[in-house]
C-alpha cells in the first residue's frame, strides 16, 4: 500500500530566489541600521541561514522554540515555548523569521510577546504564507510566496521530524484510506 508521495512545488533556484527578493527588501528598508532576527526552530532554520548570508546590513541572531503542532498536520492551537529567546529586544527592530504562515496563531503569539518587552519595531518575515488557513488577524510584513492549503515539507520544514532535509519544497499527499501519520 502506497502511503503518501511527494511532489515539487518549489525547486531550489525558485526558493533562492524568493530568499534574495526578501533579503534586498529588508535591506533597503533598513539600510544600515542593526535588526534582531529571531528564527522560529526547527521548520524556519534553513531558511534563515540562507536569509542572513544575502542580507547587506549589520544584525543579531537568536532562536525561540514554539511547539504547536505535535505530531500531527494540524495545529493544535495551544502554544507552548520550549527554548525562549535569549537575547534582549527593549530599543531594537526585530524581525521574527518563520518558515510559513499558517493560522497565524504561532506568529501573532510570537509577536505580541516580543512586543511587550519594548522594542522599537516588529516585523515578521515568512518564506511561504498559507492565508487561505488563516485563523487569526496577522499579515507577514515580507512574505516569500503565498501558496494553496497543500500539505507542505522540504527546505527545513518537516512531517514528523522527516523531510527537513530536502532542498526544494514539496507538497505531499496521502492515499484517502491513510490515517496512520507515521512513516
Amino acid at each position: 500500500m502506497e502511503r503518501h508521495r511527494l511532489y515539487p512545488l518549489f525547486a531550489r533556484e525558485e526558493i533562492a530566489s524568493m530568499v534574495k527578493s526578501l533579503a534586498d527588501c529588508i535591506t533597503e528598508d533598513y539600510g544600515d541600521k542593526k535588526v534582531l532576527l529571531i528564527g522560529i526552530l526547527k521548520g524556519a532554520f534553513i531558511f534563515l541561514s540562507d536569509l542572513v548570508r544575502q542580507l547587506k546590513m549589520p544584525i543579531e541572531i537568536d532562536f525561540v522554540r514554539l511547539a504547536s503542532y505535535g505530531s500531527g498536520m494540524k495545529s493544535s492551537g495551544t502554544i507552548e515555548i520550549t527554548k525562549d529567546i535569549e537575547m534582549p529586544v527593549q530599543d531594537k527592530d526585530v524581525i521574527i523569521v518563520e518558515d510559513i504562515i499558517d493560522s497565524g496563531r504561532t506568529l501573532l503569539f510570537l509577536k505580541e510577546r516580543i512586543s511587550l518587552a519594548g522594542p522599537r519595531s516588529v516585523k515578521t518575515c515568512a518564506l511561504l504564507d498559507k492565508r487561505s488557513r488563516r485563523e487569526v488577524q496577522i499579515d507577514g510584513d515580507y512574505v516569500g510566496r503565498e501558496i494553496e492549503d497543500v500539505f507542505i515539507v522540504g527546505y527545513g520544514i518537516d512531517f514528523n521530524e522527516v523531510y527537513r532535509n530536502l532542498p526544494e519544497i514539496c507538497y505531499v499527499t496521502f492515499p484517502d484510506s491513510f490515517h496512520c501519520f507515521t512513516f
